[in-house]
């Protein structure tokens, strides 16, 4: 948990620059979930140009990666849509004959 504002910005950095890198590499490793401080206290002034960065780029990067995503969609219901292929070989085999 982080200890300060300096701490928590630059982990929010961290973590954004992580998500960017999931936009050109799906292998890359998940950011884990964020949980908002409650023991901070009031945003530092001195702070406030950096956190307001940071969140435009959150909003611009969760908007690429909401696009990612309904994209990925589009292709697996691409995808589903593609008929099984019927086998090719005999459906029945002839015990009797």
């Amino acid at each position: 948990m982080a200890e300060s504002w300096d701490e928590l910005l630059d982990r929010l950095a961290s973590d954004l620059a992580a998500a960017e890198r999931q936009l050109s590499d799906p292998e890359a490793p998940a950011v884990d979930r964020w949980t908002p401080p409650t023991h901070l206290g009031a945003l530092p002034e001195r702070l406030v140009e950096r956190a307001m960065g940071l969140v435009s780029r959150q909003a611009e990067v969760a908007a690429r990666l909401d696009a990612a995503r309904t994209t990925a969609g589009r292709h697996l219901a691409a995808v589903q849509s593609i008929p099984s292929p019927r086998p090719t070989g005999a459906l029945y085999v002839d015990v009797r004959g």
